[in-house]
């Protein structure tokens, strides 16, 4: 799309991750086919689609000079494992804002994220857009400064999306390239969606590749009124950066908050059914609360009809492969029993 090219960019994933046919979990959806998304294959730090994200997020910090990264998210944040596993791969200092508590166990993301940061200040909310974060934020900011050093702050949720948004648009121009060379059609994309950016990018950038399909998101943290206005306001923030003329109505952008279950970061009986599934039918290590809500959802749009059986569906694998060590009690759970 033209526009992405006037950024600032670095170079961290390796391009262009996998789009693989899933003919066992396809049978046992009951549609036509589903071809997988691999962006848990984005290499960085066990890879996620975060990646994509840093790569326009620290384009921008370092055309400023930064050499410290403050940013923040949840106490288990694929997020946060990432940026702050790239900060240091760039020579920043990352500097974690963390929704938690510090006597929380050390593991999965929380785990890497303690290996990675340099510092990480907890906040005691839930709330990823809390008016106390980003005061927090603003506070290191200027502490930092008043050291000598360079903050660069990224806040996904708030006055990143926009440039977080962008990264996705040529990554749904790899999937719309990527479809026409194998001659596949795409009748629907299902996403998780939690800032909603991924989601924002794949809509604005697969609708400027000429793919129509509509994307089926689904929320783990937020109700769907206030996901659709944030990922609108996203996709306008990426037009205005790109410097493109609109090109997605409001009536596109589909979510659903019927699989956020009982909070954010709290798996639920379908996600782990899902997880099960894709471990015992492809080898797919889903995570119980971000891709493994997705594919709830997605079982749920078949049965009731709204995906229709004849259909082929991208399923974005979104990563989060940490975040299954953390619920391997529930997993463990959720087994089918040995024969």
């Amino acid at each position: 799309m033209r526009g992405v090219d006037r950024l600032p960019r670095v170079s961290i994933v390796r391009t262009p991750t996998p789009l693989e046919d899933a003919p066992r979990l396809a049978a046992a959806l009951g549609v036509r086919r589903v071809l997988v998304k691999r962006e848990d294959l984005t290499d960085l730090a066990l890879g996620g689609n975060k990646v994509r994200k840093l790569e326009f997020l620290f384009g921008e910090a370092l055309a400023q000079h930064a050499d410290t990264i403050v940013t923040t998210a949840s106490a288990h944040s694929n997020f946060l494992r990432i940026v702050s596993a790239g900060a240091r791969r760039f020579g920043m200092r990352p500097i974690l804002v963390v929704r938690g508590r510090p006597d929380l166990p050390s593991e999965g993301n929380l785990l890497l994220m303690r290996l990675f940061a340099e510092r990480i200040v907890y906040l005691d909310t839930e709330d990823p857009y809390a008016d106390t974060t980003t005061a927090k934020m603003r506070d290191l900011e200027r502490e930092l400064t008043r050291a000598g050093r360079r903050p660069y702050l990224i806040h996904l949720a708030a006055f990143s999306s926009g440039l977080a948004t962008v990264a996705y648009v040529p990554a749904a121009e790899e999937l719309a390239a990527q479809l026409r060379e194998r001659g596949a059609g795409c009748d629907r994309v299902v996403v998780a969606v939690g800032s909603g950016g991924t989601y924002a990018g794949l809509l604005l950038g697969l609708r400027g590749a000429g793919v129509t399909a509509p994307i089926l998101g689904a929320s783990v943290n937020t109700g769907a009124g206030e996901m659709r206005r944030r990922i609108r306001d996203q996709i306008r923030a990426a037009e205005d950066l790109l410097g493109v003329t609109p090109s997605v109505r409001d009536d596109e952008i589909d979510v659903t908050d019927a699989h956020v279950g009982p909070g954010y970061g709290i798996p639920t009986a379908e996600s782990l059914d899902a997880v099960a599934l894709a471990a015992r039918t492809e080898g797919l290590l889903l995570d119980p609360v971000y891709t493994g809500k997705a594919w709830a959802a997605l079982v749920h749009a078949v049965r009731t009809g709204a995906v229709q059986r004849s259909e082929t569906v991208v399923f974005m694998h979104t990563g989060g492969a940490p975040n299954t060590f953390v619920h391997s009690a529930e997993i463990s759970g959720a087994l089918p029993a040995a024969p």
